[in-house]
């Protein structure tokens, strides 16, 4: 199989998940909405495949585990923008206005929250509100120190994944797409913390258990032995 075609590959589930999610929408969000909405829309698709691309034209996918791997974590991504409001972006900053309702929504408190650890007031621990954001990003935790070499380091992965976290409460904030909450941001990085740390564990167990394996070859196998 060559490279191309494995590229291609990992792009194909992302590619038709984008197909599926234009045919729900498109007709009740934008059929009849106006040509620079549209035009917004557009752009927001090609900058999130164009980052796609880019990403994928600088690895090497290998194995069809590395292809099951790489394009997981692309639906991944586009599962969360689409569940955080990142396709509406545009659609939004594009109306009049939409910087001052901006203002006046932080302003009000209007499903704004800056008072950390709020939600344990509201929520028990077991709560889904709690656990969805637990697990939001857990994945991600997973996904960076297993696909990029340089971004290893607990340290590391957890401030990008909340740098992530803050990038996703400032789109809501924006599109006023669900509500924006510090503590989403603590709930989300504490869950991709916890996800690197699964992934330490997984990987210090294969890398621990690969030798072992390997002495108990050689031994069933070493004809001496017999």
């Amino acid at each position: 199989m060559t490279a191309g075609l494995k590229k291609i590959l990992v792009l194909f589930p992302v590619l038709l998940l984008t197909v599926f999610f234009l045919h729900d929408h498109y007709a009740r969000d934008y059929a009849h909405t106006s040509k620079w909405r549209i035009i917004f829309f557009s752009f927001t698709l090609l900058l999130l495949y164009t980052w796609m691309l880019y990403d994928l034209l600088n690895k090497e996918v290998g194995s069809l585990l590395h292809i099951g791997v790489n394009s997981s974590f692309y639906v991944y991504i586009f599962m969360v923008l689409t569940l955080t409001g990142y396709f509406i972006l545009f659609r939004e900053v594009s109306m009049h206005d939409w910087w001052h309702k901006m203002v006046l929504r932080v302003a009000r408190k209007d499903r704004v929250n800056l008072e950390l650890f709020k939600v344990f007031k509201i929520y028990r621990i077991t709560n889904r509100q709690v656990l969805g954001n637990l697990v939001m990003l857990f994945p991600l935790g997973i996904y960076l120190p297993l696909l990029y070499n340089k971004m290893s380091g607990f340290f590391k992965v957890t401030c990008i994944c909340m740098l992530f976290s803050v990038a996703i409460e400032l789109l809501q904030l924006v599109t006023s797409f669900r509500s924006t909450d510090i503590d989403d941001v603590f709930l989300n990085t504490t869950g991709a913390a916890f996800g690197y740390i699964t992934y330490l564990v997984i990987s210090n167990y294969f890398k621990s258990s690969k030798p072992l394996l390997k002495d108990e070859m050689e031994i069933s196998y070493n004809p001496t032995l017999n």
